[in-house]
């Protein structure tokens, strides 16, 4: 029992690393950028969607189907750690932040 309460404990103070990522299609050079609390769940979610050929987000699905998961690359931008005591909106407010930051240094007419 307590095993399970040591691992409960460990997850709810484990630091999360989010942060800004881009996904760019090789062929043609689109991309899209995101933002997520947590970067590995992100990578997570790329890596099954080469695996399985699904999308991993509704406005790749065209080229996705046309050209192949294949064709896409997955970029983390910047990682950001959330602070000690710093809510989770508060978190995602920076991310969002830090994303819109990015996103001006980007040529926004290859944006999907």
């Amino acid at each position: 029992m307590d095993k399970r309460k040591d691992l409960i404990k460990a997850y709810k103070e484990r630091k999360l690393v989010g942060g800004v990522y881009k996904i760019t299609n090789t062929l043609n050079g689109k991309y899209m950028t995101g933002h997520a609390a947590d970067l590995q769940s992100v990578r997570n979610h790329f890596q099954f969607a080469l695996a399985t050929g699904s999308t991993i987000h509704p406005k790749l699905q065209k080229d996705w189907q046309e050209f192949g998961a294949q064709a896409f690359t997955l970029e983390v931008l910047e990682e950001l750690e959330q602070k000690p005591g710093q809510s989770q909106a508060e978190f995602m407010d920076d991310l969002k932040t830090l994303e819109q930051l990015l996103r001006a240094n980007l040529d926004t007419s290859m944006e999907y």
